[in-house]
């Protein structure tokens, strides 16, 4: 995540020791767009090359700007002022944590309405059979 007092850290010292250490990929992501200059992309995914890094390759999808990480198995684009990550073996998005807890809540608020139905069935099925009852109990055999 680039940010001013970073800036200059991200591009020179990390970049280095990262190749050093053979980091194959490198990325950086500018989420407001306001630390690099302007016209350089938000995200930039870099792969390691002999001892330097060279850009990723990114192309249009569906209007979106998308790179394609090998060591990652993701494709990456920016969403917003977020990262937004694709599984390129299953062609699904990973979801932000906040996504996680919101169908988490929506999983619980279902589940609490399904207990309630059941619970209505179970005391109407038991209503009707308590009335099968009585109605049958008049009736010879």
């Amino acid at each position: 995540m680039a940010s001013p007092s970073t800036k200059k850290k991200d591009l020179e010292f990390k970049r280095c020791r990262y190749a050093e250490i053979g980091v194959r990929e490198y990325w950086l992501f500018d989420a407001k767009g306001d630390v690099y200059p302007p016209g350089t992309p938000r995200l930039q995914g870099l792969k390691l090359v002999g001892c330097d890094y060279q850009p990723l390759a990114s192309r249009l999808v569906d209007g979106e700007r998308v790179i394609c990480s090998e060591v990652l198995g993701l494709k990456v684009r920016v969403d917003g002022d977020l990262l937004r990550f694709r599984d390129a073996a299953t062609g699904r998005d990973v979801l932000h944590p906040s996504e996680v807890k919101a169908n988490e809540e929506r999983a619980r608020t279902q589940a609490i309405r399904e207990a309630a139905l059941r619970k209505a069935a179970e005391a109407r099925v038991a209503e009707l059979e308590a009335a099968l009852e009585r109605s049958s109990e008049g009736k010879p055999r």
